[in-house]
């Protein structure tokens, strides 16, 4: 079925490669899980390579760049995600909370010469990223602190434990802003704060990211004042 198979593609992108990883994942027989993988491949939704191990395939790089240009976000969130990359050199992003993840919906490459790996329709997690962590902050205690793995993270400078990350919340709920301090990538630290509705509860997050060397604590409280 087309649910079935779309399964099947998320798994491969969550890294199960090999056919009876992904059959025994997927619940199914090993023989119903190659049939239809073997479907995916054909279509060039997947590839397997002579390991015999598969991976996504171009079909998805094209429909995702396809999906990339006609995200309808209104102009503008576009522009003001190009302002502030602008003002700043730096690279900037809008995610939302979608499924114990922050989904990233736009991006605003800086202009300091490197490229970072996101680009919309990207997920990360919400524990180790600055607008996920933003984001948290403003649940109910007990259901931001669900979405805790002390297995899940990323880099030595991640959060622990879930007492930590508890008082990170409370952190971040009494100063405004929440920092990624290489905890998703070395290297790389983001501040992001909530874009709030009329009601003044948080749609989304909106974050600047750039190089360790330019984020002194100085640096860090202009760009939450531009932010805001």
């Amino acid at each position: 079925t087309l649910e079935r198979g779309l399964e099947l593609l998320e798994l491969v992108a969550a890294g199960h490669d090999r056919l009876d990883d992904i059959a025994k994942t997927a619940q199914l027989s090993r023989s119903a899980a190659h049939r239809m993988l073997s479907s995916l491949v054909a279509k060039k939704y997947l590839t397997l390579s002579s390991e015999h191990e598969y991976k996504l395939g171009l079909k998805l790089m094209e429909l995702g760049s396809q999906a990339e240009t006609s995200m309808d976000l209104p102009q503008e969130i576009q522009a003001m995600l190009q302002e502030i990359s602008t003002r700043t050199k730096e690279t900037c992003h809008l995610g939302v909370l979608e499924d114990h993840e922050i989904l990233y919906l736009a991006k605003s490459r800086g202009s300091r010469g490197f490229e970072m790996a996101s680009r919309p329709g990207s997920r990360f997690q919400t524990q180790t990223t600055a607008m996920g962590k933003m984001l948290l902050a403003h649940l109910p205690r007990p259901q931001a602190l669900e979405q805790f793995d002390p297995q899940r993270t990323v880099t030595e400078f991640s959060v622990k434990t879930v007492e930590e990350f508890n008082e990170e919340l409370d952190r971040i709920a009494a100063q405004g802003y929440a920092l990624d301090n290489q905890e998703n990538e070395l290297g790389l630290i983001c501040v992001a704060i909530a874009i709030r509705d009329r009601n003044n509860q948080p749609l989304a997050a909106i974050s600047v990211s750039a190089p360790s060397i330019f984020m002194s604590q100085e640096r860090i409280t202009e760009l939450v004042a531009l932010l805001q």
